[in-house]
């Protein structure tokens, strides 16, 4: 996982429901942290994930969450790294904001800035 990326996801508990992750953090106790944008708490906001990284790459990642302890949360959460043509194409039908950053980024490296400019909040 690249913290200066942004990755898309599907929820594991709701199928089919596509969700942003921005500058994903393993925090010391585990917990997988991520910023996700949105227009409503509790969709969007801080989410921190107990459980463990079970496939690590830059690109993408898999993290196994507890549902012990996230209440049925829990599952593979799997983590793709947005890019440019994919947004385009798909993402920003379904993503809060997608035309507007279409309009605005041209390249993969500027859409994760983008995210990360708009999305990271204080952890």
């Amino acid at each position: 996982m690249n913290q200066k990326k942004a990755y898309w996801f599907e929820q594991p508990y709701i199928p089919r429901m596509k969700n942003i992750a921005v500058a994903p953090l393993i925090q010391e106790d585990g917990r997988l942290s991520i910023c996700v944008p949105g227009d409503d708490p509790p969709w969007s906001g801080v989410w921190n994930l107990t459980g463990k990284v079970i496939l690590d790459g830059d690109d993408y990642f898999e993290f196994q969450c507890d549902d012990e302890v996230m209440h049925r949360r829990g599952g593979i959460y799997k983590f793709h790294a947005l890019d440019i043509d994919t947004f385009r194409r798909e993402t920003c039908q379904w993503i809060s904001e997608g035309k507007q950053v279409t309009e605005c980024c041209r390249t993969t490296e500027e859409l994760h800035q983008w995210y990360l400019d708009h999305w990271t909040y204080n952890r």
